[in-house]
């Protein structure tokens, strides 16, 4: 599907059609993986889809660092003004939109012209937001946790990397809250799922953190 997007400066432009570009390419990942069409139990997503995940890591990493990302506009942290609107929470959001847009493509059920809504009434509405965000000094994710993730970025392609792939997984296991009678469970299996799913979630809180980070450093390298 080809998105025209309103006119803007000559520097948002280029950065709303890097997100573009980044968003048909995490649609191409998720091609290339093993994400069934109907709801699957906790164990899909750990047995199959997070192994397919890292097979697939290193020619992910290539090709996000093969899209060239135009310079930021402007690095200086504003003390006000900035909000929620950081670059790691707008990739947050820009992420699951990407993978829900995805699913209503090719689950069981599909509906390409809910799909095709939800990019141009929202994806785009983020790509924009994305484009225009400044760095801000507010703390993104202060969580009081004993909890530690392998959360690691040396760039802002491997922050991204991270944060989609932490959001698919955890997208993709979350039949058990939606879909399943969560008081019929059995015991084991749900302790076992709200250990992952609370270590999932710091790991994403840690991903959108270095998102943020490793963004505004210099080529989007290591700050």
């Amino acid at each position: 599907m080809t998105t025209s997007f309103p006119v803007a400066t000559g520097e948002t432009t280029e950065l709303q059609d890097y997100f573009e570009q980044l968003a048909r390419q995490s649609s191409a990942f998720l091609d290339q993986l093993p994400i069934e069409r109907t709801p699957q139990p906790l164990a899909h997503a750990l047995e199959l889809l997070a192994p397919a995940v890292e097979r697939l890591r290193p020619r992910g990493l290539r090709a996000l660092r093969a899209i060239t990302r135009p310079p930021v506009p402007c690095t200086e942290v504003r003390e006000e003004g900035v909000g929620l609107n950081t670059v790691g929470m707008l990739t947050d959001r820009f992420t699951i939109l990407l993978i829900k847009e995805w699913s209503l493509r090719h689950k069981a059920n599909a509906n390409p012209a809910k799909a095709d809504a939800l990019f141009l009434q929202q994806t785009r509405d983020i790509i924009a937001a994305l484009a225009a965000a400044r760095p801000g000094s507010s703390s993104l994710n202060s969580k009081i946790t004993s909890l530690r993730s392998a959360a690691q970025a040396d760039d802002w392609a491997e922050a991204y990397w991270g944060l989609l792939t932490t959001n698919l997984l955890m997208w993709e296991s979350q039949e058990m809250l939606y879909i399943r009678d969560i008081s019929a469970a059995p015991y084991d299996e749900l302790r076992a799922y709200i250990s992952w799913f609370s270590r999932s979630n710091i790991q994403r809180n840690d991903y959108i953190e270095l998102s943020e980070k490793r963004y505004w450093s210099a080529g989007g390298g290591r700050a």
